[in-house]
């Protein structure tokens, strides 16, 4: 589950390291569980080549404009405005009459983004900005239909009598949301803000480092889900 909050290849052997505990012997567990983690990450890659492209899109755009010394930044289809906070910490170093100590400078707008946080949160924080459209539009059209609505980030509540109704307009507003081209929507407001940008890449050869912020080349393509049948499965979302 935490592949789309950008668990890493170590956080993903540790989780299941956790699992296998207790199972093998200890002195086969690193082993035992780095294989595992490889597997896993190859089959989901295979199952849901789709999603890990757009997942790697957004990763990878992210860090281009976190090199170029600037945080992610986007809106959502409601407009709302969204920054990522993550700055780099810098250690300072305190003299007393006693001691010296190293101090850890909690981060502050003014520092350089910190590239690795920036790139790994924006899937999943794009993908709760998502989530919160969703659940604004439930609650405005729930609002129109007369009935109570609750919720706590994505857990819907309502009187039992309503349940039908809330029912049918969460899953409408999740077709009429998907059904926009949010990630087209999302790459032209990057071109906007950040298109004029260079970024210096010190994985590519010395004579290629210096990268314009580009961030159609390459674009993910989506699957072929009718997104309507959300209106008429048994399960949505739990």
């Amino acid at each position: 589950m935490t592949v789309v909050y950008g668990v890493t290849w170590v956080g993903g052997r540790l989780q299941i390291a956790k699992q296998l505990r207790g199972s093998i012997p200890d002195d086969q567990l690193w082993d035992c569980s780095a294989y595992v983690v490889g597997e896993v990450f190859r089959a989901l890659r295979q199952s849901f080549a789709k999603a890990r492209g757009i997942q790697d899109w957004l990763s990878a755009s992210s860090r281009k404009v976190s090199l170029a010394q600037r945080p992610m930044e986007w809106v959502t289809p409601l407009g709302l405005p969204v920054v990522q906070p993550y700055h780099k910490m810098y250690q300072k170093s305190v003299s007393t009459q006693l001691q010296g100590l190293n101090m850890r400078v909690a981060w502050n707008p003014s520092y350089p983004p910190d590239t690795r946080k920036q790139k790994n949160a924006m899937p999943p924080n794009f993908v709760h900005s998502l989530d919160s459209t969703h659940m604004m539009l439930t609650a405005l059209h729930a609002h129109r239909a007369g009935i109570s609505f609750v919720a706590v980030h994505d857990s819907y509540w309502t009187h039992a009598c309503f349940v039908d109704t809330m029912n049918r307009i969460c899953r409408e507003q999740f077709v009429t949301l998907h059904n926009e081209p949010i990630l087209s929507d999302l790459a032209q407001f990057l071109e906007h803000k950040f298109g004029d940008l260079t970024y210096r890449d010190n994985s590519l050869e010395k004579r290629k480092r210096i990268q314009k912020c580009k961030f159609r080349d390459p674009f993910p393509t989506i699957g072929d889900l009718e997104l309507n049948q959300v209106l008429d499965s048994t399960s949505f979302f739990s």
